[in-house]
C-alpha cells in the first residue's frame, strides 16, 4: 500500500512480524523478563538512561537583579532529581502517547542503575534490553543542569561514559536485539560513541529498519557524519539512506551540516543527483525559502541546510524553540500532496520531468508554536525536544496500526502540545501527555 511520501520515501519494507523473544546473554546482572509477558513492541528506542539532577538558581533576595548564578562560588538553588536521559525521555513520551515501547540502554551494577530500571519498568517500558555493566569499570549515567531564574540552561555537566563502553560495540549484539524485538520503528539518540553508533546503524540496515535520529547536542550530532562512521557514506542517499528522520535544533542542524560538508559528502555524484531531482529553481530560491519560513531563518541558513542534508535524511524536523519547528521532507513521485490544494502552500518544488528517480518534490512547512508560554509558567526546558520526538513516533505508529497513511504534518501539532506540557512540568516528560492524547 502506498504511504505518504513524507515518511514512506524514507523507509525500507518491514520484516514479517515474529514472536518477541528476549536476547540471550546480553549482559551481566541483566533484568530478564518472561518473554510471554512482553507485549508487541511498536517502538524500540536505543538511547541513554540517566539520573537527571536539575539546579534552578533561586536568589534569597527577591530584589536581586541578576537572573544567572554567580561563577566560582556557591549559589542558592532549588534542586530536584528524576529519571532522565534522552532515550528514556523519548521512550516515556511515546509510552504516555499510547504505544508499546522497549528501551535499549546501559546502566552500571550500582544503586542508581537499579533505581532507574525499576522506575522505567514501573512506567510500562520493556527493560529486558537495558544492559547492566559491572560497576568496577562503568558508572550509571548522570546529567546535572544549572538553570537561571527563567529556567533557561546556564551550564550542564553529564557523565555518559557508559555509552562509549567497548563491550557495546558488537554489531552482532545489536542485530540480535533488533531481531528479537522486531519493532515497527526505531529511535537512536546521539549519546553512543561513533563505533557503537556504526554498529547499531549497520544492524538496522541488515534488519531493513530505518531510524529516527535525535542528535542530543552539537558535538554528538556531528558524530553521525564522522568519517569513522562507515555505516553512512557518500552513497547513503535516497533511496539508499539509513536515517529516515532527524530532529535537531538549529545548532545541532548546523553541526550536522558542517560535519557532512567537512567529510565531502556534498561533493559526491549521488548527492548531486538527488539535489538535481529536487528541481529547485536556479534563481529565486531564497525568496521561496523566505515565503515558506521567514527572513531570520533564511539569514542564518536553516532552510538551506535542511535541503542540503535532505538526500541523506529525507525528513528533518528542526526545533526552533519559541519559533516552533520546521519540517522539510522529500515527497515521492505520485504523492497526493503534490497536487493537493491544501498542501500547495508548502510545496517548495516539484520534479515533473525526471522519471529515473523516486523523488517527486520537496515539502517545507514552518509550524508555529502550540502556544506562547509565559515565563512564569516555564518549569524546565529539559526533555521538551525528547517529548516532541516520542509523541511524533507514537502518532505515526498509531496511524499505521489504524490503517491510515502516516504523515508527519498530521502528528506534529499534537507533539508540540505535548512538548508544552513538559515545558510546564517538573518531570522530564509530563505525565499529563496521557490525558492530552486520550482527549484528542
Amino acid at each position: 500500500m502506498h504511504r505518504s511520501a513524507q515518511i514512506s520515501v524514507s523507509e525500507l519494507p518491514q520484516l514479517s512480524t515474529s514472536a518477541t523473544v528476549v536476547p540471550a546473554a546480553i549482559g551481566e546482572n541483566e533484568i530478564v523478563e518472561d518473554p510471554s509477558s512482553l507485549k508487541e513492541n511498536d517502538l524500540l528506542v536505543i538511547g541513554s538512561l540517566a539520573s537527571d539532577i536539575s539546579c534552578d538558581y533561586a536568589p534569597l533576595d527577591d530584589t536581586t537583579i541578576a537572573t544567572a548564578p554567580a561563577l566560582h562560588t556557591s549559589n542558592p538553588a532549588a534542586i530536584s532529581q528524576s529519571p532522565g536521559g534522552v532515550g528514556r525521555n523519548v521512550a516515556t513520551a511515546a509510552q504516555y502517547a499510547g504505544i508499546n515501547v522497549a528501551l535499549a540502554s546501559a546502566v552500571a551494577d550500582d544503586l542508581a542503575g537499579d533505581i532507574l530500571k525499576s522506575q522505567i519498568s514501573a512506567a510500562g517500558i520493556v527493560t529486558s534490553s537495558v544492559r547492566t555493566l559491572p560497576s568496577t569499570n562503568a558508572r550509571t549515567a548522570q546529567y546535572i543542569s544549572v538553570n537561571d531564574t527563567n529556567k533557561d540552561l546556564v551550564v550542564a555537566m553529564g557523565d555518559f561514559s557508559i555509552f562509549i563502553h567497548p563491550s557495546l560495540e558488537s554489531q552482532e549484539y545489536w542485530s540480535d536485539l533488533i531481531r528479537s524485538y522486531n519493532p515497527k520503528r526505531i529511535v537512536l539518540d546521539g549519546n553512543w560513541s561513533t563505533p557503537i553508533t556504526t554498529a547499531i546503524l549497520n544492524a538496522t540496515l541488515s534488519a531493513k529498519k530505518h531510524v529516527a535520529f535525535e542528535p542530543v547536542s552539537t558535538v554528538k550530532a556531528a558524530r553521525l557524519f564522522h568519517a569513522s562512521n562507515t555505516a553512512l557514506s557518500s552513497t547513503s542517499v535516497v533511496p539508499n539512506h539509513i536515517i529516515s528522520l532527524a530532529t535537531p535544533n538549529k545548532l545541532e542542524l548546523a553541526a550536522m551540516h558542517a560535519a557532512a560538508q567537512s567529510r565531502g559528502l556534498f561533493d559526491s555524484q549521488a548527492w548531486w543527483q538527488c539535489i538535481n531531482a529536487f528541481s529547485l529553481p536556479s534563481s529565486g530560491s531564497r525568496d521561496r525559502f523566505t515565503a515558506l519560513t521567514n527572513h531570520n531563518l533564511v539569514d542564518i541558513g536553516i532552510p538551506q541546510q535542511t535541503i542540503q542534508l535532505l538526500p541523506f535524511i529525507p525528513n528533518i524536523i528542526t526545533k526552533l524553540g519559541a519559533d516552533g519547528c520546521l519540517l522539510t521532507s522529500i515527497l515521492r513521485k505520485g504523492d497526493p500532496q503534490l497536487t493537493d490544494p491544501k498542501s500547495a502552500p508548502y510545496i517548495l518544488s516539484r520534479n515533473l520531468d525526471d522519471d529515473t528517480t523516486p523523488i517527486g518534490g520537496v515539502y517545507m512547512r514552518l509550524f508555529p508554536p502550540a502556544e506562547s508560554v509565559p515565563q512564569a509558567e516555564i518549569i524546565s526546558v529539559n526533555g521538551v525536544g525528547d517529548t516532541l520526538l516520542g509523541v511524533i513516533m507514537a502518532g505515526l505508529i498509531k496511524m499505521e496500526k489504524d490503517g491510515q497513511e502516516p504523515r508527519l504534518d498530521d502528528v506534529i501539532p499534537m507533539a508540540q502540545k505535548a512538548a508544552v506540557l513538559t515545558l510546564k512540568s517538573r518531570e522530564a516528560v509530563a505525565p499529563e501527555i496521557r490525558s492530552l492524547v486520550d482527549g484528542a
